[in-house]
């Protein structure tokens, strides 16, 4: 969706960045659920154990002596503001990445093609003032 308002927005000099912020210690993996009926989850076999390996492989990361702190994401929005107007790019991955900085890297060229491909190049520069 945000890339879809960069190019919609980018002849108005609107420029769309979308920060992608990892896992970071917040009330939300606190507050995660468990099933209420154990006896019904283990009719899922070992599918019913990824969402408490989840759970517990991002307890150990935020207990650690390098946990990631949610003022990183307050940091790389900040950096971003601060970023000249035409030289924002166009994602920021804040924290591990677990594999979404491989995605960006993979899809962009191809959504450059097809933009490129539509005759609407045009749209992947913010037109600024």
């Amino acid at each position: 969706m945000s890339d879809s308002y960069r190019y919609e927005l980018s002849q108005l000099g609107i420029d769309v960045v979308l920060v992608q912020p990892s896992a970071y210690p917040t009330n939300m993996y606190a507050a995660a659920q468990q099933p209420a009926d154990g006896e019904i989850a283990k009719t899922y076999g070992a599918v019913a154990e990824v969402p408490g390996k989840i759970l517990k492989t991002f307890v150990t990361l935020f207990q650690g002596e390098n946990a990631p702190n949610p003022r990183d994401v307050a940091e790389a929005i900040d950096k971003i503001v601060s970023t000249p107007v035409g030289k924002r790019p166009d994602r920021v991955v804040v924290g591990l990445p677990f594999g979404s900085d491989a995605v960006n890297n993979a899809v962009n060229p191809i959504q450059r093609g097809t933009i490129d491909g539509l005759g609407l190049a045009d749209l992947a520069r913010l037109k600024v003032a």
